[in-house]
């Protein structure tokens, strides 16, 4: 998974994940969850059914002082399923926190019936001092900006 590079807001701003991202409730816990167009949610389900998926997660964090993005990078092992989702993090402290507590990530259609567990796809991070410092960086600048 190549990372992918941007050199002005504008290109920060143009390449934002249009769909969204919410917090979903699992076993109790809040789990951040990216919100996908509902056909590109059901073609990751169906490259990944009936298979033990493994997924890299990885988050490339850019900051200037002042914006916060993340884009996060998730390929499904053994699948052609890659994608990149840039998130604008000042925004999204509450789902920054929840990923670096719960180590859980997921996806779900976009859709009003994101909200209904089994439509819900999780994923566990192989190691959540990614989603730590991101959230270190982002409270950071929150704090200098705010």
């Amino acid at each position: 998974m190549p990372k992918r590079n941007f050199n002005t807001l504008e290109e920060f701003k143009a390449n934002l994940h249009r769909e969204g991202a919410t917090l979903v409730e699992f076993s109790g816990s809040k789990v951040p969850c990216i919100l996908l167009d509902q056909k590109k949610y059901e073609g990751m389900l169906q490259r990944v059914y009936g298979k033990r998926v493994g997924a890299d997660t990885l988050l490339n964090i850019f900051y200037d002082g002042k914006d916060v993005f993340v884009d996060v990078q998730i390929k499904f092992h053994d699948t052609d399923f890659e994608e990149n989702y840039l998130l604008y993090a000042n925004d999204m402290i509450q789902f920054f926190e929840a990923l670096a507590e719960s180590g859980l990530i997921s996806l779900a259609p976009s859709s009003q019936a994101y909200t209904n567990s089994q439509n819900v796809f999780m994923i566990q991070l192989p190691k959540k001092d990614a989603a730590e410092k991101a959230l270190e960086i982002i409270k950071s600048n929150a704090k200098k900006h705010g």
